[in-house]
């Protein structure tokens, strides 16, 4: 399951204006650091494992309209057959990535935490989005919780793994309670069980470098 949610965000300045809010400076500043915290946990990671790739190439249509923008090559653990991180890179300038994610497993192969950072093809000023996601597991019950780079939680989402992956809550950030109170009665005890266990902030892996300490 690899969940991202797309926000947008417009912003409008004086014609005179050439400067960023202090807040979207640090924002693209923190965001950017994240990519790039990424990118050295993939190559270490690569450098200490036996991998092999796929490739392919794909793009946009629309405002885009460029069907070859990237190249996409994914990165297997030739042992455990586990994806361990997919890189798209811009066909024109090769040395910049598009889109990079990595997953994390748990000890029974399970996706445990998920990273990604995407650029716009229209601006590489910050990555459109940047985001943890965080994976629990208790009984037959798979939760998901997915925080942006600072800190936001986005989305959360639990699914009964015995009904197949039946969806017993899926909520947006506009509609994840502050407490489990606030649900009906009816639904407060399933609440519980599916986030009781689950963090309410995405420290400590806000800085993705937290992930060289498992590689060996």
């Amino acid at each position: 399951m690899h969940l991202i949610i797309l926000l947008t965000v417009t912003n409008t300045f004086a014609a005179g204006d050439t400067s960023l809010p202090v807040g979207l400076e640090m924002r693209h500043q923190l965001w950017n650091s994240f990519a790039e915290k990424l990118y050295t946990v993939h190559k270490k990671r690569l450098d200490n494992s036996d991998y092999y790739t796929m490739e392919n190439i794909g793009g946009y249509g629309g405002l885009t309209n460029e069907p070859e923008y990237y190249r996409e090559v994914k990165y297997f653990d030739r042992e455990s057959r586990q994806l361990l991180s997919i890189v798209k890179w811009e066909l024109k300038f090769s040395n910049d990535f598009h889109m990079i994610d990595l997953f994390i497993y748990d000890d029974e192969n399970r996706i445990k935490r998920e990273y990604t950072a995407t650029y716009l093809p229209s601006r590489r000023t910050s990555p459109s989005e940047a985001l943890i996601i965080l994976h629990y597991y208790r009984n037959n019950l798979h939760s998901v919780r997915e925080f942006d780079a600072s800190n936001v939680l986005l989305y959360e989402q639990c699914t009964d793994t015995e009904q197949g992956d039946k969806v017993i809550f899926s909520l947006d950030y506009v509609d994840i309670p502050e407490s489990y109170s606030e649900l009906d009665k009816d639904e407060q005890e399933a609440y519980l069980a599916c986030f009781g266990h689950a963090a309410n902030s995405a420290e400590p892996y806000l800085d993705p470098l937290v992930e060289l300490s498992a590689i060996k």
